[in-house]
């Protein structure tokens, strides 16, 4: 009897065993589950932010070269204004001189070259002896 017992409880020991054994058998089946969801999901979410990349990147792109027509734009207008500049210090250089001495009409009436028929220029004062 008594080795009916001990067989026994040894067989409950077996079984309680066996069904510890299939309920982890089973947690760890819904975590492979669980993570097998996730790691797709993650998955999913790495593709969308690669594809989020390239859109950034291609957008980069076209404002660089966006960019880039700006400055070369750019680049020709100040060219364009400085050979403007150039050509109009030529052509209003009498303007831009000090004015000469002598009546106002001789620079309405003449060039910075040849005054006109102006009154003549006054030199400057100096003693004789």
């Amino acid at each position: 009897i008594d080795e009916l017992n001990k067989n026994n409880r040894t067989t409950e020991a077996a079984y309680d065993e066996q069904r510890s054994l299939e309920s982890k058998i089973a947690d760890l089946e819904k975590d492979m589950a669980y993570l097998k969801k996730e790691i797709n999901a993650t998955t999913i979410a790495v593709a969308e932010m690669q594809e989020q990349m390239k859109r950034a990147s291609e957008t980069r792109e076209a404002e660089n070269a966006d960019f880039q027509q700006t400055m070369t734009d750019q680049r020709m207008t100040q060219m364009i204004l400085k050979k403007a500049h150039d050509r109009m210090s030529q052509v209003y250089a009498m303007l831009q001189e000090e004015p000469q001495p002598g009546a106002a009409h001789v620079a309405l009436s003449g060039n910075h070259t040849d005054p006109g028929n102006g009154p003549a220029r006054f030199t400057k004062y100096e003693e004789h002896a």
